[in-house]
């Protein structure tokens, strides 16, 4: 007699799902539960009974893990060709880079040598 169980592994344990007859069917159902991302791992243990002997073997016939799909990602990124990024253009020189320091004095220099010219211009008009 051949079974397939099911088992899923969640918070460090294994536990038996379900129990088929069919391996294919077995399969089917392991991926589909795979596929609902609530288990870290599944695998389906196909397990023949001979009732001769009275002995059991068991082999594992399925199994996925999130490490699994976490590895075949990385795999199929890896295969993909790396887009080359263009460099960084570099930063365009500003036509009138001025400290606002030297802003301030020329400013101060021209509103005091327009009081001086308005001075010069009261006081000494007549004079010429």
């Amino acid at each position: 007699m051949i079974l397939f169980e099911i088992h899923t592994f969640r918070d460090g344990k294994w536990k038996i799902d379900s129990v088929f007859d069919d391996k294919e069917l077995a399969v089917y159902e392991a991926q589909r539960i795979e596929k609902g991302g609530r288990f870290s791992a599944v695998r389906v243990i196909q397990e023949t009974y001979d009732e001769e002997t009275q002995r059991t073997s068991i082999r594992t016939v399925y199994r996925t893990t999130k490490v699994d799909r976490i590895n075949v990602e990385g795999e199929r990124r890896r295969a993909q060709p790396l887009a080359v990024a263009a460099p960084p253009k570099p930063p365009r020189p500003r036509k009138h880079d001025i400290s606002p320091v030297a802003l301030l004095l020329t400013l101060t220099a021209i509103v005091l040598g327009g009081i001086g010219v308005l001075y010069l211009l009261q006081n000494f008009s007549g004079r010429f």
